[in-house]
């Protein structure tokens, strides 16, 4: 299994999902959703990882860098980058969110 780190926006972003969980499920639902992103960031760096997409493919023509890849775990896309060393963890995105407009934001910065 790679290592994997979260950057400080999908750090960020893991925090306000949690927030908002406990706000409207409570704390035990939060533990258990982070645990599932949690798990399925594990899975992604794993020997034989589950399906993901490149983002290239959900963008339509826009120019977006070839190395991000995104999967959907409950109602978050995980928004992602592989290195060779490592499995780089962008962002989280809720599935109401325009993906498309935010992962060229991601590519912008």
């Amino acid at each position: 299994m790679k290592p994997w780190r979260l950057t400080p926006q999908a750090e960020n972003s893991l925090t306000e999902i949690a927030t908002w969980t406990i706000n409207h499920f409570g704390s035990k639902q939060a533990i258990l959703y982070r645990d599932e992103l949690i798990n399925c960031i594990n899975r992604l760096a794993s020997d034989s990882p589950p399906q993901s997409r490149n983002c290239e493919q959900l963008m339509q023509g826009h120019d977006v860098m070839s190395d991000l890849y995104y999967c959907q775990q409950g109602r978050h896309f995980i928004v992602f980058r592989q290195t060779e060393k490592q499995l780089e963890i962008l962002e989280f995105f809720h599935q109401r969110m325009d993906l498309p407009t935010h992962i060229r934001k991601l590519t912008k910065e």
